[in-house]
C-alpha cells in the first residue's frame, strides 16, 4: 500500500469534529467517554477525517486513543498522528503513555512495553479494578526526548 502521510493534513479538532472522531473511534469500539475536542486531533484527506488521537491527562499524559479509518491503515498516518502528538499536546512532557490491546503498533512506534503493575501507579481506575488480573491490556510508555519529538525548530514534516 502507498503512504498517504503527505497528502494528509493533521489539525486540532473542532467541537464539530466530534461526531466523527466518535464514529471512527466506535470502528473499534474505543472508549470515547469524557473526551473533549480541545484533547484530540484529526488526520484529513481531501476535508475529510480519516484518523483521530486523543489525549487525557487526568494522571500522566496519556494517548487515550488513536484510530485511524480502516480504508486508510497501513499508510503512515497512525504514526503521524503519534508524532504530531509528541510535538504539540504532549510539549513539554518527557514521555507519553498507553494503555492498549494492540501493542504492535506502538513498539513500531517507539513505545516500550512497562510491567503490567505499573498500571496501578500510573492510573487510579487500574489500581482499584476488579478486573485488573485479568485485563488484556498492556502498558506503553514512549520518550519524548528521542530525535523525531525533540523540539528544534524544524518541524516541517508536520
Amino acid at each position: 500500500m502507498r503512504s498517504l502521510a503527505n497528502d494528509v493534513g493533521v489539525r486540532p479538532a473542532t467541537e464539530q469534529d466530534m461526531q466523527d472522531i466518535k464514529c471512527i473511534a466506535s470502528t473499534y469500539f474505543l472508549d470515547t467517554g469524557g473526551l473533549e475536542y480541545r484533547d484530540c486531533i484529526v488526520a484529513t484527506l481531501e476535508n475529510r477525517i480519516i484518523g483521530i488521537a486523543c489525549s487525557k491527562y487526568a494522571e500522566c499524559p496519556e494517548l487515550h486513543t488513536i484510530a485511524v479509518h480502516p480504508n486508510y491503515r497501513g499508510r503512515g498516518i497512525g504514526a503521524l498522528l503519534v508524532r504530531w502528538l509528541g510535538l504539540t499536546l504532549f510539549k513539554g512532557h518527557e514521555h507519553i503513555y498507553v494503555r492498549t490491546t494492540a501493542p504492535g503498533f506502538f513498539k513500531k512506534m517507539g513505545f516500550v512495553a512497562l510491567q503490567n503493575n505499573m498500571k496501578k501507579e500510573l492510573w487510579t481506575d487500574c489500581a482499584v479494578c476488579d478486573r485488573f488480573n485479568n485485563c488484556k491490556q498492556a502498558v506503553m510508555r514512549l520518550e519524548l526526548r528521542r530525535g523525531e519529538y525533540a523540539d528544534n525548530g524544524n518541524n516541517q514534516h508536520l
